[in-house]
């Protein structure tokens, strides 16, 4: 009985022993274990939804190989509400290996911007949360996790639409000229068709417009959009609608009267 006691005590004891190399091991492997993020680059995806591509570069230079490596990223509002979420995962990661991969992050702008017209037209911050998970030799688990804020940059930011000016441009019909302006503060360009609906002040409407919009990044569009009225249907008071139609986003209508 004492000799089995005895065997079970020295079992536990190397176990034990076992562990603490382990433990040993697998730290001085992570001190070694390096990551590292690229510039992160932006497109919009055939889905029409904005792409966030991040390379990461992983280098395992440790004694020990690292399993179910996985990167995942959830970029939330002010509000906390989720507005997209992406996911890394690379099976195994072998002691002295590097691998190169693309953390890719699809945030649907259309759907997101319908419910938060505010970040249409105000620039704001995002908060992203970034949490990183693996297994030592496949066994010790491993995480980490972190917070920061990005700036969010407004596509629409000082939308401003401009007083109608209003001149006769023939004998049976009326000219509408509409200022419109705004800055692309966003971290995309977009292109996309604006479009100018007058009506009279019995609400009919009397005359359409419109007009393609191109604006690349950190660029201001500033133009002046006529609309031909028949002067039959037309009065001296009415209003006017904007609409703004893109691939991401959509935007209107901005009424604005005219002649009061």
């Amino acid at each position: 009985m004492r000799v089995a006691i005895r065997a079970i005590g020295i079992a536990s004891a190397v176990f034990w022993v076992f562990l603490i190399i382990f433990g040993v091991f697998a730290v001085l492997s992570m001190q070694n274990f390096q990551m590292s993020f690229g510039k992160m680059q932006t497109g919009i995806s055939s889905g029409n939804e904005v792409e966030l591509l991040l390379p990461i570069s992983i280098a395992n230079k440790g004694f020990l190989s690292v399993g179910d490596f996985n990167v995942s990223t959830r970029i939330v509002d002010e509000q906390g509400s989720t507005l997209a979420a992406g996911q890394t995962f690379i099976p195994e990661i072998g002691a002295g290996e590097t691998v190169n991969a693309t953390h890719q992050v699809n945030l649907g702008l259309n759907e997101f911007l319908a419910g938060h017209v505010r970040m249409l037209l105000n620039d704001s911050e995002l908060r992203v949360e970034e949490m990183v998970g693996m297994k030592v030799a496949q066994i010790v688990p491993v995480k980490a996790s972190s917070n920061f804020s990005i700036p969010w940059g407004a596509p629409l930011y000082n939308f401003a639409v401009g007083a109608p000016e209003v001149s006769l441009s023939g004998l049976n019909y009326s000219r509408i000229v509409v200022p419109i302006s705004f800055e692309n503060h966003a971290f995309f360009s977009f292109n996309g068709t604006l479009q100018v609906r007058v009506y009279n002040s019995s609400n009919l409407l009397v005359g359409v417009g419109q007009g393609p919009v191109d604006v690349q990044q950190n660029l201001v569009y500033k133009e002046k959009l006529g609309i031909d009225v028949s002067t039959g249907n037309a009065t001296l008071i009415g209003h006017i609608e904007v609409f703004l139609e893109t691939p991401v986003f959509s935007y209107g209508p901005v009424v604005i009267p005219y002649g009061v």
